[in-house]
């Protein structure tokens, strides 16, 4: 019996499909045994974690690197070079996320990113079920039609937010001037308002899954996020906005950096040309290409022979370290974060949250 510490919560880790296996058993919520002693942890065959910025879930990598217990750090979603540089919540701590990583394997989405990490960690390639929660492709609508969305989190500075409502606004009069059907699908409502406030009669398509709304467009058009795979794969035509001047990574049939360029490329991109359809197939072929469950990536761990060794963390500031081994301190972060998570998804939170952003 292979016993797995999960340093989340369970449902964090269902939500990227991770199932049930024989002879596996799993326990979730190990952040919160960070102070223990070496000696108790030696009873787990692998460790697993997911917040990078979590000092947490340094100190106890380093623990289990000492004790030789393989480690793994598990990303949810695409690399996004601007969320590793402007997010706050990386910022508070210093740090840029995954540069560097400690842990011995890196548990990682698609194909063309993992070029940026492989030269310093080992790279297992998977798929999250959250990104392709449906394998079977979903037919196209007998209507043309484009959806307008952007990922939950679509900006980390006042510039990025101001370039990017610049650019929608440009795109979303082209598209009323050319009498063209399309809705939004927006949740951040300071987007939502800018958008309302060019083209109030705008529908905003958010009451299915992404899945399930995806079935009444040919098209999709949004910030880059995880919906650019899941749209390719269904078969639409996508166009990420750019706006921002950090290195774009993720692939996509179109990419749309000004409206002077959507102008000029929009009816191959609305008719779904046939040689771009093409190549946006080979991008998601190639992100596709030998990817695992999150089960399965974990199996291949744990059997691969490969030995853990000590790594030096020079990112983590050693008064850090001693202040949350110190017998004064209670795991607080460990419960602001569980708390956060129950509280972000009730509609009054959200409003705050803008209010203070």
């Amino acid at each position: 019996m292979f016993n797995i510490l999960f340093s989340e919560d369970e449902r964090y880790y269902r939500a990227l499909g991770l199932v049930d296996r024989i002879g596996y058993k799993y326990h979730f919520n190990g952040m919160k045994l960070y102070k223990r002693d070496c000696y108790e942890l030696r009873k787990y065959d692998l460790f697993v974690c997911a917040f990078y910025t979590l000092p947490h879930n340094t100190i106890l990598t380093t623990k289990f690197n000492s004790l030789g217990i393989k480690t793994v750090l598990v990303c949810d979603g695409i690399f996004d070079v601007s969320n590793s540089i402007n997010n706050q919540m990386v910022k508070k701590y210093s740090l840029i996320q995954f540069f560097p990583i400690i842990q011995d394997y890196f548990v990682f989405p698609f194909n063309q990113e993992e070029l940026i990490f492989n030269s310093k960690v080992e790279v297992v390639k998977y798929m999250p079920k959250r990104i392709l929660s449906n394998t079977v492709k979903i037919p196209l609508p007998s209507e043309n039609k484009i959806l307008i969305t952007t990922a939950n989190t679509a900006y980390f500075t006042h510039k990025e937010f101001e370039r990017l409502i610049e650019l929608l606004n440009g795109i979303i009069h082209v598209l009323i001037d050319r009498k063209v059907d399309f809705c939004v699908r927006i949740f951040d409502d300071k987007i939502l308002q800018k958008v309302k406030d060019i083209y109030p009669n705008a529908i905003n398509d958010i009451y299915d899954s992404f899945e399930q709304t995806l079935e009444r467009y040919t098209s999709v058009i949004t910030t880059p996020s995880s919906i650019v795979i899941t749209s390719m794969y269904h078969n639409r035509s996508v166009g990420q906005l750019i706006y921002r001047d950090t290195p774009q990574i993720m692939f996509s049939g179109w990419l749309f950096p000004s409206v002077d360029i959507f102008k000029s490329s929009f009816s191959e991109f609305y008719e779904q040309n046939v040689n771009r359809m093409l190549l946006q197939q080979s991008f998601i072929d190639g992100y596709l290409k030998n990817s695992n469950d999150l089960t399965e990536a974990l199996s291949n761990i744990i059997l691969h022979k490969n030995e853990t060794h000590i790594k030096y963390i020079e990112h983590i500031n050693q008064q850090q370290f001693n202040m949350l081994n110190s017998v004064f301190n209670v795991n607080f972060e460990f419960f602001v974060r569980k708390l956060y998570n129950k509280l972000k998804k009730k509609s009054s939170f959200k409003k705050i949250r803008e209010f203070l952003r």
